[in-house]
């Protein structure tokens, strides 16, 4: 090492001087004995890795001993095999935190590998409690296989397979546990785009390093708490990797390239976007190819989310081009720098590939044909050791499930935003479109307990138009999003992909259950009542009240809207408060006579709540709630209450003045 270089200090670091590999790929082997089929073995070892020219080499934890570990390639509807063999160490090199659920009173190395974004069986899913240890000499309650099932039953896109184990995923991604899986199919072969040597998996990830070169991981909050070594509310490090190197360089030829750029950080976000300001051309987002491909001046990128883009060259010879980092939170002059794109090698051969005008055929779900929609608050409380948790529906992960989809329904999730900070949301199995996002007032839902609009509905942002499987959901914002459940039914998750959030229980289950049919909603009867409810108009300040003598409507609008359409047309939807009544136009949300899928479900809670000083109530309020009642009749169509809207618990007369976070003090913590 340089002696004037020390990994903890990134302005002694010298940028652009390691070349960016691309990850190797895995190559399949077969079972003894069985018929020929892909079958792939990667164990997860303990090695070391070169981060940068000048460090030592630092210990990582990889797949194959790998960090990034191998891309895997698969073929749509060809089924693959793969199990990853736990070979680590009994001890973790990182700060393991015994406070936290699972890791209280199970083994210190613990892993299950997730395939992000797969339509796939919940046994070879991932399940957070799914986990084992090495040679499965302990697994968790959920393991049932030690061999994945992929069956690709699902379009060509950009996938990732990173550790998932609960209370554990925050290091073991952070120690170098991810990997790509590229997904095609005939659209992918059929339309010519950059392949081969032009294409790159790009994995995105900050890091921070000791003096030896060895990987810094923090072991307390940046506040005093009873535990140590504790979670951290967030962690960002203070340089950025690409494909396991620190602030890369690629040469690249006067030409078209396909990027898939991945975000695999724990917490900080990325704006990315070309410093000489030419535009990439966005071809997929998280779920597979776009309609049609699209100029993008810059694209953001969260925790997991991922964009497949191809940048054109071919009038850059000579330059030097750096990728960029615009994004404004934990952000210095070294993290606003990713890698840099040296166009200088002389072209091969003449660029055949192509961008075609169209890419994958629509297949919009609309939010007339959803059976549920569900309002799922995002809260924070504190622990019993003081420290900031985040929850998700108000609940923790070790609480009975409350989101129970049907198979093959159609659902419209409202996240409900009531903390000061983003949260990228992962929902398993599905990708999903989003509808809207639309701001509403924080502080008379926290202290009040209603929901009232400020603003019109807000479209998705351009480079979010195609399936996702991650969402950024704003802060102070309801963001709506739809889905369809389907091919698969068992034990999911939906989480925030912040890992020091998910470690640390905003997590929830998900049940997916066989037979049971939700109502299909009558269009032929409603739809007359639907071409008047585009005539109805409201002001930009809409208040849902949080008492249980309505129903909760769903935002109808004409038939066979796309998400785009729907954001315009559902702002014509008629919300009231009490002086006025719904109009007979609002077409009522529908459920399931079996109460399956119970957009109303509500779980009580002990009386005694403490009340959080920390940020604003969260708990729902268990005065006045009413469940919706199933009727004997067999074709009884059951509406849901408003009461669906979880509302806070108010602080009771004795409890202290509520107590805001300053601004200052929220960043540090977060």
């Amino acid at each position: 090492m340089t002696k004037e270089v020390n990994p903890t200090d990134p302005a002694t670091i010298p940028k652009f001087v390691d070349e960016l590999p691309k990850p190797v790929t895995a190559k399949p082997k077969y079972y003894k004995g069985q018929q020929r089929k892909n079958y792939y073995e990667l164990k997860m070892m303990q090695a070391e890795h070169s981060f940068h020219k000048d460090f030592p080499k630092s210990i990582i934890w990889g797949y194959n001993g790998l960090y990034p570990g191998p891309t895997i390639e698969a073929t749509k509807d060809k089924s693959i095999y793969v199990r990853y063999k736990n070979q680590l160490p009994l001890n973790h090199f990182l700060p393991v935190d015994f406070s936290l659920h699972v890791a209280n009173d199970s083994k210190e190395v613990r892993t299950v590998t997730h395939l992000h974004g797969a339509n796939v069986d919940w046994e070879s899913d991932g399940h957070p409690d799914a986990w084992y240890t090495r040679d499965y000499a302990q697994t968790g309650p959920k393991f049932n296989k030690e061999i994945h099932e992929y069956t690709n039953h699902q379009p060509g896109t950009t996938l990732w397979y990173h550790d998932h184990a609960m209370a554990l995923t925050r290091l073991n991604v952070y120690a170098g546990l991810a990997g790509f899986y590229l997904l095609r199919d005939s659209l992918e072969e059929r339309s010519n785009l950059p392949c081969g040597d032009y294409e790159y998996p790009i994995l995105i990830q900050d890091k921070s390093f000791n003096e030896d070169g060895s990987l810094f991981y923090p072991d307390e909050p940046p506040f005093p708490v009873p535990v140590h070594p504790s979670i951290t509310p967030g962690f960002v490090g203070n340089t950025i990797v690409v494909n396991g190197k620190v602030w890369p360089y690629l040469n690249v030829e006067p030409r078209k390239y396909r990027f898939r750029f991945l975000n695999g950080s724990n917490r900080r976000g990325y704006v990315i976007s070309l410093s000489n300001d030419e535009p990439m051309i966005q071809i997929g987002t998280d779920g597979g190819f776009l309609t049609a491909p699209q100029e993008i001046q810059s694209v953001e990128l969260l925790p997991a989310e991922r964009t497949d883009v191809i940048v054109d060259f071919s009038s850059c010879e000579g330059q030097e081009i750096t990728l960029v980092n615009s994004d404004e939170d934990f952000i210095d002059e070294h993290t606003r720098v990713i890698m840099q794109f040296n166009v200088c090698l002389p072209l091969k051969c003449e660029d055949a590939s192509e961008i075609p005008e169209r890419l994958a055929v629509s297949m919009d779900l609309h939010s007339h044909d959803a059976h549920i929609e569900r309002h799922l608050p995002l809260t924070a409380t504190t622990d019993d050791f003081g420290r900031p948790t985040l929850l998700l529906n108000n609940r923790m992960y070790h609480d009975p499930t409350t989101e129970k989809p049907a198979l093959d329904s159609i659902e419209i999730w409202n996240f409900i935003n009531a903390t000061q900070f983003v949260h990228p949301i992962h929902l398993h199995l599905i990708q999903f479109k989003i509808l809207e996002r639309r701001p509403f007032d924080m502080e008379l839902y926290q202290n009040e307990g209603r929901l009232e609009f400020t603003g019109p509905p807000e479209k998705p942002h351009n480079y979010e138009q195609g399936w996702k499987d991650t969402v950024k959901a704003e802060a102070g914002k309801v963001t709506k999003i739809i889905m369809h459940w389907k091919d698969h039914a068992g034990h999911y998750m939906w989480h925030c992909h912040f890992l020091e959030h998910e470690d640390h229980d905003m997590m929830r289950p998900i049940l997916v259950m066989e037979d049971v049919h939700p109502v299909q909603e009558p269009h032929a009867e409603i739809q007359h009542e639907i071409e008047h409810s585009q005539e109805q108009h409201h002001d930009d300040s809409t208040i849902v009240m949080g008492n249980n003598e309505h129903t909760v409507p769903l935002l109808n609008t004409t038939a066979h809207i796309t998400p785009t359409e729907y954001s315009q047309a559902s702002m014509q939807t008629t919300y009231l408060e009490d002086e006025i009544e719904y109009t007979p136009q609002t077409i009522p949300l529908l459920t399931s006579t079996q109460n399956t899928t119970h957009s109303t479900e509500t779980t009580h809670l002990e009386d005694n709540v403490e009340y959080n000083q920390l940020s604003s109530p969260l708990l729902n309020n268990t005065q006045n709630i009413t469940f919706s009642k199933v009727e004997p009749p067999e074709h009884q169509i059951v509406r849901s209450d408003i009461e669906s809207i979880p509302q806070p618990i108010f602080p009771s007369a004795e409890s202290l003045p509520r107590q805001r976070i300053p601004v200052r003090r929220r960043r540090r913590w977060y």
